[in-house]
This record gives structure tokens, sequence and C-alpha cells, in this order.
């Protein structure tokens, strides 16, 4: 019961003497990308590969109460997942790399689980805008003789590029590097993703906070356009391995999910609440006019301004 009080206590004496904080600071990253794909999913040549993505710098920009506060992230994302392509006899014979690059502009609420003078733990909760920047889906094979054999499933062309062969039992397919099989106009310019997450601010001195962000994000929309996604729901291209006209891919829903870290240090500028003694009569006005703002404002406006102590010179 004593620990339980002490605790309490402890709470209310920080929660007294916290500040408004303003901070401006930069930050770098990385995320790990599940492009999830029912098209995908039910297609025999591709397996989903662990995937690591970069967000190589971001700004921010954050205000902090007591309890709550208001986070800015724009930040230059890469996501997307690759997937590892199988041959007829389950081997890995290449990689089929989805990928989008965003200027994604997150706008985050914290809630503060803790709000200590030098350290802040708040649980985040944003949405996330997100303009394009690069889109493709790209194909790599090691196909060295015509020696990697695939299994297109019903639905999906055959390219009739030079080096396709189709077979009794697959297709062959010849060595491609970094082949692009859809390109960035068929992927959508804009997305919204959803993040939940958490965030830590650790105070190094008056001056800089190091921080730490890591959240889970999730794709409100398809990222392909509604053009091409009827063009998977239609079928009307290259016959498939029945020989009945195909698409690019099987068509399922598609949303992107990446759970994010984020690294970065800030510049702290603390905020002071000006002093404004309260005023009922005359005689309160003549004194409040000849009145000294108090020495620290913390307590009873919830801020205080940081301030640098001068020591006293010694006289000689």
């Amino acid at each position: 019961m004593r620990a339980v009080f002490t605790g309490f206590l402890f709470l209310i004496i920080t929660q007294t003497y916290a500040q408004d904080i303003e901070a401006f600071g930069v930050f770098g990253g990385f995320n790990f990308p599940f492009t999830v794909d029912q098209g995908l999913a039910k297609d025999p040549r591709f397996v989903g590969k662990f995937t690591i993505r970069a967000t190589p710098i971001g700004f921010a920009y954050g205000y902090d109460r007591v309890g709550h506060g208001l986070l800015l992230t724009p930040n230059y994302t890469q996501t997307g997942q690759k997937f590892i392509i199988k041959n007829t006899t389950g081997g890995d014979v290449g990689t089929r790399n989805v990928q989008m690059n965003y200027f994604s502009v997150p706008v985050a609420l914290k809630l503060h689980i803790n709000d200590m003078s030098f350290f802040r733990l708040s649980l985040v909760a944003a949405i996330t805008p997100s303009f394009l920047i690069k889109g493709e889906d790209t194909f790599t094979i090691t196909s060295p003789d015509q020696a990697t054999k695939l299994r297109y499933p019903v639905g999906v062309s055959i390219p009739t590029d030079p080096g396709y062969e189709q077979v009794y039992d697959g297709v062959f397919v010849p060595q491609l590097d970094n082949e692009v099989y859809v390109s960035k106009d068929k992927f959508n310019a804009f997305q919204l993703f959803a993040a939940l997450g958490f965030r830590s601010d650790f105070d190094l001195n008056d001056d800089w906070s190091l921080n730490f962000d890591g959240r889970a994000n999730f794709g409100i929309f398809d990222t392909r356009t509604s053009a091409y996604i009827n063009e998977l729901k239609s079928p009307a291209g290259p016959p498939d391995f029945n020989g009945n006209p195909g698409a690019p891919d099987l068509y399922g829903q598609r949303r992107e999910i990446y759970l994010s870290v984020a690294f970065g240090i800030s510049r702290i500028i603390q905020i002071k609440h000006q002093y404004k003694p309260k005023v009922t009569t005359h005689a309160d006005r003549f004194k409040a006019d000849n009145a000294k703002p108090p020495r620290s404002t913390s307590a009873v406006h919830g801020g205080m301004s940081k301030q640098k102590s001068k020591g006293s010179k010694k006289k000689n």
C-alpha cells in the first residue's frame, strides 16, 4: 500500500513540475513492409520474403503539454515487400520486388504514459497522407540456358516476348535483371496510412533530446489504380496456360502494412507562459501594475521558461 501511495505521489509531483516543450529535430530509420495481396497469395510462383526498407531522412516538430502532445514528422519512406520466385520443383530462382517510395506527412497525437521532467513515454496515434515519388514492380530471374521453368496459374497471361516457351507442365522463362513488370503509372499517386505505436523522448539536457519512435502502419487504399485493377478483374490480354485471355496477375485486394522504427535528435525550446495577475478592483489593478512575476510559473500555469543561471562575479 505504501508503494502505491509513493508512486501516486511521485506522479503528482512530476505532473506539477512538467513544462510545455516545443522541439525541432531530424531522424532516420527503417521499416519492415508486408504487401498483403490475395492474388499473389494464390500464385504458386511467389512466396513472401523478409524485407527491410529505409526511411533515410525525416524532420520532426513536436509540441508537448502535460498529458498530451502533437507531433509532425514529414519524411521520405520506402515500402513494399519482396517475393521469392519459385520454379516448378520449389527451388528459388529469383525475386519479385514490389516497391513504393513516398513523401509522407504523418500527423500524430501523443498521449503521455508518463510526464517526467527528463523522460516522456507516449502512446502515438497518427494519420499519414503519402504522395508517391517512385513505384514499380520488377522481376529478377537467374535462368542460364533457359533452365528455369515456372508454373503459371490459369488466368495469368504467358508473355509473348522471346525466351518464353510453354511446355506441358510449365513455362520456360529467360534470365531477367530488374525487368519492370508493373510501371509507376499503374500505382496510385496518393495513399493514406493509419498508425499506432510508441514514442520516447529522453532529454540529454535543457537543449537536446534523443527520440525513439516505433509504429505499425496500415494502408487504407489499394496501392494500384482502378484502371489496372479492372484489367486484372477482366482478363483480355495474351493467352494463359489454357489458351484463354489472361491478365498480368491474379486479382486480389492489396494492402500495404509496415512496421517503422526511427531514431532522432531534437533541439528543445521550453515555453514560458506570460504571467498575468488576477485583477478584480481598482486597488488590485494598481497593485498588479507594480507586481513582479513569480520566479517560476510552472506550478501555476503548467509551464516554465528555459533559463541559464549566471554565476556572480567576485570583486577583488
